[in-house]
Formats: structure tokens, C-alpha cells, sequence
């Protein structure tokens, strides 16, 4: 009787000491999200200077054939971003901890505007920039339950700018390249993290759905969903 008791309490032994994963029975966790509010679109002028801005600056005097359009320091530029798209792996290492890696894509674009002899307003080019972030992440579980949990996070990496450029509408440069050649070339690469001081995710043991609040290259908000495995 007493072996038996003896077997009986070292077979709870691991559990007892790592309460969260015998109750979760989960190690891995794999997540997609959209995001809201990255650095990016904290002004996105500066962003996307970072990218083709300074290509914009420099071809202040390149004139374009149509009309003998001539960007000037009217230049209008009419800039959109989207939203961040989060793909991120974590692994369990402790009963409240998991650590993993994450990626991001966001996609930002503008049209450049210059004036003819005339005074007229025509869209010359169309210039976008693709970022691609890579981070490790800690994720730090303050409740998990069967259903609901309650989370902070922390990442820091690295983001990576590619952009592309092409006339429109008819628009030729003067000089092949004077416009479209620098801002492919004017490429960027930058700090990247994140800090999400709040996150809450509800649902099943293996899937749940999320809400996370925070600050950083996944964006102020996002909204997503997890498998548990």
C-alpha cells in the first residue's frame, strides 16, 4: 500500500510543480493578428521618408515630359498605409512564460503629384514601400485559465524597407532613372520592437482569440487569433 502511494505521489510530482502546464497540457503557440498604430503611421510622411522621401528631395529640379512638368516644392503627395500583418511562434520554457519569435508586414504607398505650365495638378509616379519585421518575443502570462488569459509582451528586432517606383499616366522621366531608380535605391533598415502592456485572449484550451494593446512595429492595437498545441 504504501509503494503504492509513494508511486502515486511521484507521478503528480510534476504536475504539482508546474501547475500551469499539466492544467494546459499546451507547449506551443502559433498566432496571426492585425495591428494598428505602428511607428510607420505615427506620421507617415516621416515613414515613409525614411524610404523614398529623400528621393522626392532630390528630384526637386527633375523635369518630367508631360506638359514639361517640373515637381517643385508644390509636390503633392497622397500617402495610405495598411494595416500590420503579425505572424508570430512561441514556445512554453516556463509555467508563466513563453518565448518565440514574430514577423510583421506592412505596406505603405503614395502617389506624387506635380503641376504643369498651366497650373493643373497630374499624379506623375507611384512610389511604395513594404516592411518586413523579425523579432524574438517574451510573452509573460499573469492568468491562464481553461478559457480566458491575461498577458503582457516585450520584442525587439530588426525592420527591413523595400521599395518600388513607377511613372503613371503617360509620364516620362527626362533622364531614365532620375526619378524611379533613386527611390528604389533609397532602402532602410531600423530598430524595431514592441511592448504590449496588455493583452487578453478568451476561447477553447486550443484556440482562442485576442485583443492586445501596446506600443511598437505590431501596432497600438491588434486583433487576432491563436492556436494552442
Amino acid at each position: 500500500m504504501k509503494k503504492i502511494i509513494f508511486m502515486s505521489l511521484m507521478a503528480l510530482l510534476p504536475m504539482m510543480s508546474n501547475p500551469a502546464m499539466a492544467q494546459l497540457g499546451s507547449k506551443s503557440e502559433f498566432s496571426i493578428s492585425a495591428g494598428a498604430g505602428t511607428p510607420n503611421e505615427k506620421n507617415i510622411g516621416e515613414a515613409l521618408g525614411e524610404a523614398f522621401g529623400t528621393a522626392i528631395v532630390k528630384s526637386i529640379s527633375a523635369f518630367i515630359t508631360m506638359g514639361q512638368v517640373n515637381l517643385t516644392d508644390n509636390t503633392k503627395k497622397d500617402e495610405s498605409i495598411g494595416p500590420a500583418i503579425n505572424l508570430q511562434y512561441l514556445y512554453r520554457v516556463a509555467p508563466k512564460v513563453k518565448v518565440g519569435a514574430a514577423l510583421s508586414y506592412q505596406h505603405a504607398s503614395t502617389k506624387l503629384q506635380a503641376a504643369d505650365n498651366s497650373g493643373n495638378y497630374h499624379d506623375v509616379a507611384k512610389a511604395s514601400t513594404d516592411y518586413f519585421t523579425m523579432m524574438p518575443v517574451v510573452k509573460a502570462m499573469w492568468m491562464e485559465k481553461e478559457h480566458i488569459g491575461l498577458y503582457s509582451k516585450a520584442a525587439a528586432g530588426v525592420c527591413i524597407a523595400g521599395n518600388n517606383a513607377k511613372m503613371e499616366n503617360g509620364a516620362k522621366e527626362k533622364t531614365p532613372g532620375e526619378l524611379t531608380d533613386q527611390i528604389k535605391s533609397d532602402k532602410g533598415t531600423r530598430f524595431a520592437y514592441q511592448v504590449s502592456a496588455v493583452g487578453f485572449e478568451a476561447g477553447s484550451k486550443n484556440f482562442r482569440c485576442f485583443v492586445e494593446l501596446g506600443y511598437g512595429f505590431q501596432g497600438f492595437a491588434q486583433i487576432g487569433g491563436s492556436i494552442n498545441f
